[in-house]
Order: C-alpha cells, then sequence, then structure tokens
C-alpha cells in the first residue's frame, strides 16, 4: 500500500467543511492571530477545547509564551475578517488587529466584540503533532452574542459558506 501524499491529504480535507474561527493568543501587549477551522470541544467537565495551529508561525509562539488562547467563532459577516487573518493580505499575524473591535479578555487574549462566541482560554497543554500542535485550552470565560439565530462562517472545498437552518 502506497502512503498518503500531503497533496492527496490537503484535496480530501478541503472536503470536510468546517466553521471558521480566528485562534488569538497574547504574551504581554503582544497579540498575534489567524484563521482556522481545526477547533473542536474537548469536555464539558472540565470546559475544554482543542485548536490545531501550525507550528511555523507567530501565533503558536505567542500561545506558547504567554499561555492564552483566544477562539473567535465568526459568522458569515466576518468573511473579510477571516481572510485578514489567514494572511491573505501580507499582513503579519501580530498585524491583523486593525479591523474589528478587540476586547482583552481575563487571560489576555484578544476577542473579537462582535463574535457570534468567544471562548477565552488558559492553554493546558500543548502536544506536538507534525507541523501543528494541538492546543488543549480550558475554558475561563465564554462570551455569547446576543442574537437568537447565528448564521456562522463555513470553510469547504477552497469556497466560503454558510449553513442555513433545516425547518
Amino acid at each position: 500500500m502506497m502512503p498518503v501524499s500531503a497533496d492527496e491529504f490537503r484535496n480530501g480535507m478541503r472536503r470536510l467543511g468546517g466553521a471558521v474561527y480566528i485562534v488569538t493568543a497574547a504574551d504581554g501587549d503582544i497579540w498575534a492571530g489567524l484563521t482556522a477551522t481545526a477547533v473542536t470541544s474537548l469536555s464539558a467537565e472540565p470546559p475544554r477545547l482543542l485548536a490545531c495551529i501550525n507550528r511555523q508561525g507567530v501565533t503558536y509562539d505567542i500561545v506558547s509564551k504567554g499561555r492564552t488562547l483566544g477562539v473567535n467563532v465568526l459568522g458569515r459577516q466576518h468573511q473579510a475578517l477571516a481572510m485578514r487573518f489567514a494572511g491573505l493580505n501580507g499582513e503579519p499575524e501580530t498585524e491583523r488587529f486593525n479591523d474589528g473591535e478587540w476586547l482583552t479578555s481575563v487571560s489576555g487574549a484578544p476577542l473579537l466584540e462582535s463574535a457570534l462566541v468567544s471562548f477565552d482560554c488558559s492553554v493546558e497543554s500543548i502536544l506536538d503533532a507534525g507541523s501543528h500542535a494541538i492546543v488543549i485550552g480550558n475554558i475561563e470565560t465564554i462570551r455569547a452574542a446576543d442574537i437568537d439565530v447565528a448564521d456562522p462562517l463555513c470553510y469547504i472545498d477552497g469556497n466560503w459558506a454558510t449553513l442555513t437552518p433545516i425547518p
């Protein structure tokens, strides 16, 4: 059996649709952030989540040093912000906070005021997973938007999408 190539892996994973997040971190006065789709709940007791972050980026360095993690769930209205934090305009990870209204969380991580929901986490552990790290965050606070029905931003097969509830 032939091993799976990196290109085959990427092509397969592109078809795995997911919600879009801006993952942020702080180390003192230094903020960094990136767009991610690899975020998931881990446990309810204690409340934890995990995020997979590229180890080559500045955000990983800031998460490692500052031990803070912010996870901001994006809505349809945040597509341009998601593109900005994905680095599509070439802007460094530490300089992407000029757009949007950002709050400093209890841990110090930046939280997007208009996010559908934001999770403020202290870093429990960081696991090496090849090119990426699995960051496990203890959820310290949750900030939910005051809305009845959310229209979350999603990404699948290289395209932006949204979810519409099925009646």
